[in-house]
């Protein structure tokens, strides 16, 4: 009788050990869709974002694939080759872009653009660091959705 409860209990385990698994990959990422530069200028950004155990996919190029995200960051900035641009058009109206590519440049959020449920926020400037700017700036502005959407503790202060 007891070599059967072995492998019984070992199926049980087995079971609740791949449920655990699946439940872990199941959990939604935060989508960073940037360039080379943009990420430079984000280093403390994203060394926060994995200090706090927010799981993060940085996408720099191939921007259509992350359109179906449940939770997307633009680093906006510079236009051109390798830039996010083309994806920031889409995202934000044409009024939007113009406000948003002034020195200092200014913090979107944007919900169900592509998809219900969906939100992006976007960092947008005339470079890199005018949008980088507007990240630090509007950290207010944009901290609280983080927070909830990955259930920060944010009794404490944080750097950024």
């Amino acid at each position: 009788m007891a070599g059967k409860k072995v492998p019984t209990i070992a199926s049980i385990g087995i079971v609740f050990l791949l449920l655990f698994l699946g439940s872990a990959f199941a959990s939604d990422k935060l989508f960073i869709v940037a360039n080379q530069a943009s990420i430079q200028l984000a280093k403390e950004f994203i060394t926060t974002m994995n200090n706090e155990s927010i799981p993060l996919a940085i996408v720099m190029d191939q921007f259509e694939k992350v359109k179906k995200e449940k939770y997307i960051i633009v680093l906006g900035g510079a236009k051109g080759p390798g830039s996010a641009d083309e994806f920031i058009r889409q995202v934000l109206t044409p009024e939007e872009q113009k406000s948003g590519n002034q020195p200092g440049g200014k913090v979107f959020i944007k919900e169900n653009v592509f998809n219900q449920g969906q939100v992006i926020i976007v960092f947008a400037g005339p470079d890199e660091a005018s949008a980088a700017d507007a990240r630090k700036n509007g950290r207010k502005t944009w901290w609280p959705y983080i927070a909830k959407w990955f259930e920060v503790d944010t009794s404490s202060p944080m750097v950024y």
